[in-house]
């Protein structure tokens, strides 16, 4: 169940979110990590709402019977509250890391058009607008002067920046607040824009802790999306995107949790392949149910009554599965296999699908 409480950001005192798995969730404590990554900003105070946080499945589950994420009891169908969606997505990629974090992706000190990130992520952001998977999408609007505006299928990849200092290493933690003041900084040097229709979508390398709650010990998440703000209200939303390879069925946590199911990747490239589900599953959310609102609900797009947003009830759902390079695929983006979550249509009959 999601839970909508407001978070100062100033001191982060707990944070709590949607549950999209029959894990019971657990707060995320405060985090110090034993170091600042962004340092003497001038940031005036600024607010984060909840977190929505994309949450990890048991180890020994199948791909083939994981399951919709619909909890026993409540309603399927979703609903819309009333308030904002991003009808033109767009992404901005930070690659925050002292070196390469995906096989031929952007290397630290480089920003450029998403067009230019050669790596499979990459690949698959610039190929995920447009799809047949995005166009699920596209069931969802807003209703402004009682008009219905529709999400598009036109996700677009606009820019990356890969920062040339402070990136975290393993063992590091990586707070919220850091990660504010790490995409304010790209907007006082430039190398960032700030769009209201942009999510602003941070990735780490291995064993780094994003977050706050991604870890080895006491795995929380493997994603997840928020929006902040400050006096001016306007809400730059963002979502952190931790090297979710790093828990695999080869390699669960502590307690017993996976990310993926993947362990090679179907193109061979475990650490990006690992990655796009996570990257679909935060987007989609932020483009049909965005931190719309600076109090709260914070959110008042779509989501069900137990509070599961459209990706949420079909996580770790792929429908029928395939096979290659000894991994699992379920999707085509672009002329590449993927192994990527079904997500929620918003026509009748309701349900999990691939495309649409």
């Amino acid at each position: 169940m999601r839970v909508r409480s407001f978070v100062s950001v100033a001191v982060i005192a707990a944070l709590a979110a949607c549950s999209d798995n029959p894990v019971q969730p657990n707060q995320i404590k405060a985090v110090n990590g034993g170091l600042s990554h962004i340092q003497g900003t001038g940031l005036a105070p600024h607010e984060i709402a909840p977190l929505s946080l994309y949450r990890p499945i048991a180890a020994g589950s199948n791909p083939a019977n994981a399951g919709p994420r619909t909890k026993p009891g409540s309603p399927s169908d979703i609903t819309y509250w009333g308030g904002g969606v991003i009808n033109d997505q767009k992404i901005v990629a930070i690659y925050y890391s002292p070196k390469q974090i995906f096989s031929n992706g952007p290397f630290p000190g480089s920003a450029s058009a998403g067009a230019a990130d050669q790596s499979l992520v990459g690949y698959f952001l610039n190929n995920l607008g447009g799809s047949s998977y995005w166009n699920i999408n596209s069931t969802y609007y807003d209703i402004v002067r009682g008009r219905r505006n529709f999400v598009n299928n036109s996700m677009a990849y606009s820019s990356f920046w890969a920062p040339n200092s402070n990136g975290p290493v393993a063992g590091d933690v990586v707070t919220p607040d850091d990660m504010v003041y790490l995409i304010e900084t790209g907007f006082a040097n430039g190398s960032l824009t700030y769009d209201p229709n942009t999510l602003y979508m941070i990735f780490t390398g291995p064993g780094v802790n994003l977050g706050g709650g991604f870890s080895s010990s006491n795995l929380q998440y493997c994603a997840w999306h928020s929006g902040y703000w400050f006096k001016d209200g306007a809400i730059r939303q963002f979502s952190a995107m931790p090297y979710d390879a790093d828990f695999n069925p080869d390699h669960p946590s502590a307690n017993g949790y996976i990310c993926t199911f993947l362990t090679k990747g179907p193109n061979g490239d475990l650490g990006a392949d690992a990655a796009v589900s996570a990257v679909a599953h935060e987007t989609e959310e932020t483009a049909t149910d965005p931190v719309s609102l600076t109090h709260t609900p914070y959110f008042a797009g779509w989501y069900d009554a137990s509070g599961e947003e459209n990706a949420d009830k079909c996580a770790y759902q792929y429908g029928r599965t395939l096979v290659k390079n000894r991994d699992y695929w379920n999707i085509t983006i672009g002329s590449k296999p993927f192994l990527v979550q079904q997500n929620w249509t918003n026509v009748s009959p309701q349900g999990c699908l691939t495309g649409l």
